[in-house]
């Protein structure tokens, strides 16, 4: 691949992070070895991997994770800094 490919690639990749940390929707991600927590949902396996990327392990480690609808007593789904304050128009 060539260094312009690469950084294509890798652009992409960032992207799709970004969107998928910047989900609207919420979900709360049970599993018996990392607990649960509340995270940026706009599928299942969107929640999975956000929920891999949070406590730090890889999301096919976590498929016997449940995926639930988060409830407002859940608590606030959780984020890495740099997508707090991010806008749709710093997607672009």
């Amino acid at each position: 691949m060539t260094e312009e490919r690469e950084a294509i690639h890798r652009r992409a990749i960032e992207r799709e992070r970004e969107n998928r940390w910047n989900a609207k929707g919420r979900a709360c991600v049970t599993h018996p070895k990392y607990g649960s927590v509340v995270v940026p949902h706009s599928s299942n396996l969107a929640a999975l991997m956000n929920a891999a990327e949070y406590w730090g392990c890889d999301w096919s480690e976590i498929t016997d994770a449940s995926v639930m609808v988060a409830k407002p007593g859940d608590g606030p789904a959780v984020k890495p800094k740099e997508f707090c304050n991010l806008v749709a128009s710093d997607l672009r």
